[in-house]
């Protein structure tokens, strides 16, 4: 599903987390199928004890209905989740939302955002992702909103940092238009 853009509105980065992220769910892959290899082999070997020969298919099921268990829950939904994710940074806003599914996305409007922070491990720092914290609020009331695993992190930052910058210009240009002249109060009520 497309993100709905107000009047005036523009996409300017849409991404994804970084493929780092999908790591785990390929170390689960690997470990699963090794598991699973291993314990098949060991099953099916002919000197196994009459009882083990005997229950052959019961084991060989079980095996198989943990192991797609496992690749299921440790591979197949974090890649989905990865997949199904996209986070957009617009012209007014910061956007974190499921492309299928839940349609609850995650909203930072640029006129609420303070402050963009980078965070990133060692391991993050070696494929330039990072984690951006977004604080973002008003009337002391801020909030702190997480984006995992961006690529290129600091770039991103730096574009936000932007758009922000840009964006206060913008409403600042837009309320001197339309505010009153200096040392008035309006417009008179009496010729």
């Amino acid at each position: 599903m497309k993100l709905k853009l107000v009047d005036g509105e523009q996409v300017i980065i849409r991404t994804r987390a970084h493929h780092r992220a999908l790591l785990p769910a390929l170390l689960n892959f690997l470990i699963v199928v090794m598991v699973m290899s291993f314990l098949l082999g060991y099953i099916a070997r002919a000197d196994q004890p009459a009882f083990i020969a005997h229950y052959h298919h019961i084991g060989v099921f079980l095996i198989w209905a943990g192991g797609l268990l496992a690749l299921a829950f440790g591979t197949l939904k974090p890649l989905l989740a990865w997949a199904n994710r996209m986070t957009y940074l617009t012209s007014h806003r910061v956007v974190q939302k499921n492309l299928i599914g839940a349609a609850q996305a995650s909203v930072v409007p640029l006129g609420l955002l303070s402050e963009v922070q980078l965070k990133q491990s060692r391991l993050q720092a070696m494929s330039e992702a990072g984690d951006l914290f977004l604080l973002h609020g008003a009337y002391g009331q801020h909030q702190r909103t997480r984006l995992s695993n961006m690529p290129d992190a600091a770039h991103f930052q730096t574009v936000i940092a932007e758009e922000l910058g840009q964006y206060r210009r913008h409403v600042a240009a837009q309320y001197a238009s339309q505010a009153p002249a200096p040392g008035g109060y309006g417009e008179p009520r009496y010729a």
